[in-house]
Parts: structure tokens; C-alpha cells; sequence
């Protein structure tokens, strides 16, 4: 099996450190192996990963370049100096979260399906239970890829979650009907009335992507952000969960009440980079 091998353009205030940037909770498929490497499926590749100083180097079941791919989803073309200058500019809250956490990044997931059905299950639920969620679609509806004995399962398309219909998705008891949940949104994709690959082409505004989310069942504010922001380039998508809610109260409106609308809110506050801004307020308090 190749050994491939991705160079990293690393910032030297804010470098890139594997290992704390797949210790988020973004994209639920990442799992790490007993000898330290990470293992996902990813835009169906079977993929161990791991960091070698300025580099990443990885192996795949196709054995094929997989650099591009990975360069887009560890969003390496963004400049982070320049993102975190004007995120911290503009709050001194945000400037310190920065200098504490500056290992966060926020990741292009490539299958806006896949990351829309993750976040759907995310209602109501911690992170190893969405884990175990979306681990659970995968090995009930996707394909075996092996990979170094190592056997995972690829994401199932919106294709064959239609065909297989409710039951099996309802067998994995996630709870709260989420099983009709996905089933509607695959069916509100096979009918034409949302396309999410056109909502991550740069000329659709945030505004147009979130409308086109919320419209579909079980898809609220929060679950709308995340989908734009971690699949569908709108790094002004501001996700409010427990969390994030929890630190506008703390560092925002410690005396008053939290704004109705507090997506526009911190777009205002924290400009067209907001979503990198929400990241390090969620990671403050997730950590704690």
C-alpha cells in the first residue's frame, strides 16, 4: 500500500495539529487506531491518516492521490493569520479564545447529504451517541471497504436510503423520529425541492441556504447552521447549541436577555467569519 504525502503551509502562530483539530466534534466518522493514526471514511475512501511534522501522510483502500480531497476538507487554502486577525479584531473575548485554542479549524465535509444527516441525529444527543448513530446508518445501508484489516462501511446516498426505506433506519432506534426525519430530507432531494449541491456554490447566500434548510422537517436554526457551515462554505453560518449559548450568556449578556435572532446577531458582531468565531466560543465551553 502507497504511502502518500501532503505538505502543509503551516501559519506559524496558528500551525496545524492533526490530532487536536480531529479532537472537535465536526465530523462524526473519525476514529483513531490503536497505533495512533486516524481513520475515516471520506468521500467514500477508506482513509488512515496521520501527521509527520509538516505533512500529512495517509493510505487508502484506492491507493489513489487523494490530496486534493484532503486539502479541501482541512480547508488548507484558508488564511488563517488573516481569519483570526479580523475575528479578533473585533471581539476581545474571541482574541483570547483564539491564543487558547489555536489549534481550531473548521472542515469542508465533501457529501453535504452525509453531513446533513450527522447533524439531523445530532438533535437531542451527545457526541457518542451520534458516533454510534451515524456508524450505525453506515454499516446498515453502505458498502465494506477494508483497509489494513481494519473494516469500516461507506455512507449510504440518499439513493439508497429511499429504496431501503423507513424500517431499517427505525431498527437503529436513534429516538425523537428521526428515522422519518432522514427520510423526508432524502425525499425532499429525490423531488428536486432542495439540491445542497447548489446551495455550497459561492454565489447562493447564506441566506438562501439557511431558508432551503429550515424548510425541510427537523431541520431547525442550529442543525442549519451546521450543515452550512461544515459542508456548504458559509463561514457566516453562526450553529447556537447548549454551548454556544452558554457563552453568549457568559461573555455577551450577562445582565440582559439574548437576542431572538442570534444568528444575525453575531454575524453583526463577528462579521463574515463568524462561524470560525462560534467554533472557539463552542470549544471553550465543550471543554469544560
Amino acid at each position: 500500500m502507497t504511502i502518500r504525502r501532503l505538505p502543509i503551509t503551516q501559519s506559524p502562530k496558528y500551525p496545524f495539529k492533526l490530532d487536536d483539530v480531529l479532537n472537535g466534534t465536526q465530523d462524526f466518522r473519525w476514529r483513531r487506531r490503536d497505533d495512533g493514526r486516524h481513520c475515516v471514511v471520506l468521500a467514500g475512501h477508506h482513509i488512515h491518516l496521520w501527521q509527520d511534522g509538516d505533512s500529512l501522510e495517509y493510505e487508502s483502500d484506492s491507493d489513489t492521490d487523494l490530496n486534493g480531497l484532503l486539502h479541501s476538507y482541512f480547508r488548507l487554502d484558508d488564511d488563517i493569520d488573516a481569519i483570526y486577525a479580523d475575528i479578533s479584531s473585533r471581539c476581545d473575548t474571541v482574541a483570547r479564545l483564539v491564543e487558547e485554542y489555536a489549534w481550531t479549524r473548521i472542515m469542508r465535509q465533501p457529501d453535504p447529504w452525509e453531513c446533513m444527516v450527522s447533524y439531523i441525529l445530532s438533535a437531542i444527543a451527545n457526541v457518542d451517541k451520534i458516533r454510534r448513530c451515524v456508524e450505525g446508518i453506515a454499516k446498515k445501508l453502505g458498502q465494506p471497504t477494508n483497509l489494513d484489516e481494519c473494516e469500516r462501511h461507506t455512507f449510504p446516498t440518499r439513493q439508497k436510503v429511499l429504496e431501503a426505506g423507513v424500517k431499517p433506519l427505525e431498527e437503529l432506534k436513534f429516538g425523537l423520529e428521526k428515522h422519518h426525519r432522514i427520510i423526508a430530507a432524502a425525499e425532499r432531494i429525490h423531488d428536486g425541492k432542495l439540491d445542497l449541491c447548489r446551495l455550497a456554490e459561492p454565489q447562493v447566500s447564506y441566506d438562501e441556504a439557511n431558508s432551503q434548510l429550515i424548510a425541510c422537517k427537523g431541520v431547525g436554526p442550529k442543525i442549519a447552521n451546521c450543515i452550512a457551515l461544515f459542508s456548504l462554505d458559509k463561514m457566516e453560518a453562526f450553529p447556537v447549541d447548549v454551548h454556544v449559548c452558554r457563552a453568549l450568556k457568559k461573555h455577551y449578556f450577562r445582565s440582559g436577555k439574548i437576542p431572538s435572532n442570534k444568528v444575525k446577531w453575531a454575524q453583526n458582531r463577528f462579521g463574515k467569519y463568524a462561524g470560525y468565531a462560534n467554533q472557539f466560543l463552542f470549544y471553550d465551553e465543550y471543554q469544560k
